[in-house]
């Protein structure tokens, strides 16, 4: 990332503390303050892990991310979504069978993001959690796929 972006992302992510710590003072609850705190972390560390934030390591010449394990994070990503929006939604009782309908459809919510991925020879770690991301969004969201398909006629 270039300097210019850290600096920005710095500055994003401290406006998004103060913003909770306001928050917290204006109207006091431990819980909110801590959940805020522990995803604006979650999100400093996934930075670091996938660009290096807030340093700029030095670019690779060669490698990448083999396009295998990045079908393997999206598989795994559409599958965590399901599971996701099936405990999000959940009313009743769990069933394991309730979760395998919507665990069906996985393969069909990969068939867009893989033919994506097809078009980018070397996945930059950002690019890989950006496609993972996406594929847990289209996992989360089967249910409006299931009852938007509809056979050609």
């Amino acid at each position: 990332m270039s300097p210019l972006i850290n600096l920005a992302m710095i500055g994003c992510l401290t406006l998004a503390l103060l913003l909770a710590i306001f928050d917290h003072v204006r109207r006091p609850s431990w819980r909110r303050l801590l959940i805020s705190v522990l995803a604006l972390g979650t999100v400093a560390l996934a930075l670091f892990l996938t660009t290096g934030f807030p340093f700029t390591p030095p670019r690779q010449a060669f490698g990448g991310t083999s396009p295998l394990l990045a079908l393997a994070l999206m598989f795994a990503g559409v599958v965590l979504g399901i599971a996701g929006e099936y405990i999000y939604n959940l009313r009743g009782t769990f069933s394991w069978l309730d979760l395998a309908r919507g665990l069906v459809w996985s393969p069909i919510l990969l068939i867009p993001l893989f033919s994506s991925l097809q078009a980018v020879a070397d996945l930059e770690p950002v690019q890989l959690l950006w496609f993972w991301a996406l594929a847990f969004q289209n996992g989360f969201l089967w249910r409006q796929v299931a009852r938007d398909a509809k056979p050609k006629t």
